[in-house]
């Protein structure tokens, strides 16, 4: 039966993989020729993208495993590895997210979504990690609470890139910096959960 803490975990492991606040550089980028009301568009589509996919994850994760005949073990230790190497990415470099065109160009909010939703926000770190605890319970009020998760996560990533502007006033390359390694630590630990986890499930320990 899973309980409080296993959800708990969840959250904060998707929060951490997802991180919107080191997002923000990328956005503002994304959208500095946007005026108010294009910001805000692109805002809401971004996360209603991030949140959906994430959330219809929930529900086919475990049957796209079972339809490439790929065992939860076996998942869950390549998850593990897939967040490893971010968790170094972010506990070894400053700025982890990938750099971005330089030109002089303006895209419009949908074209701002495939980048900054999908793989920035949602990518297969935050995949891997939903197909794997949506594997503990099959019961659908277990995929329901993951679901709410999901929609919290999605909140907070809308509250995130809607304040942008503001947050960056605040947020300097140091306090950006240090997010990154506080964050990469929790991450570096789930994942050896979620190898620990792979390595007792293939060889029945």
């Amino acid at each position: 039966m899973v309980g409080f803490p296993e959800y708990a975990q969840f959250f904060i492991a998707m929060l951490a993989i997802v991180d919107p606040i080191t997002i923000l550089p990328v956005y503002l980028h994304l959208v500095r020729h946007f005026t108010e009301e294009e910001k805000a568009q692109a805002a809401r589509k971004a996360t209603l993208t991030t949140t959906v996919a994430l959330v219809v994850t929930v529900f086919i994760g475990q049957t796209v495993l079972d339809f490439f005949g790929i065992s939860i073990g076996s998942f869950q230790i390549a998850g593990g590895l897939l967040l490893l190497i971010v968790a170094l990415q972010l506990l070894n470099h400053d700025d982890p997210l990938p750099a971005q065109d330089n030109k002089d160009k303006t895209l419009s909010a949908s074209q701002v979504v495939v980048p900054l939703a999908i793989p920035l926000l949602a990518g297969p770190g935050a995949f891997s990690t939903v197909i794997v605890f949506s594997y503990r319970d099959d019961g659908i009020t277990h995929l329901l609470i993951l679901s709410g998760c999901l929609l919290v996560l999605g909140g907070i990533v809308w509250l995130a890139l809607h304040m942008a502007n503001r947050f960056m006033r605040f947020l300097s390359p140091t306090t950006i910096s240090i997010v990154n390694k506080i964050m990469g630590l929790i991450m570096a630990a789930i994942s050896v959960e979620f190898i620990a986890s792979g390595v007792k499930s293939l060889f029945h320990l």
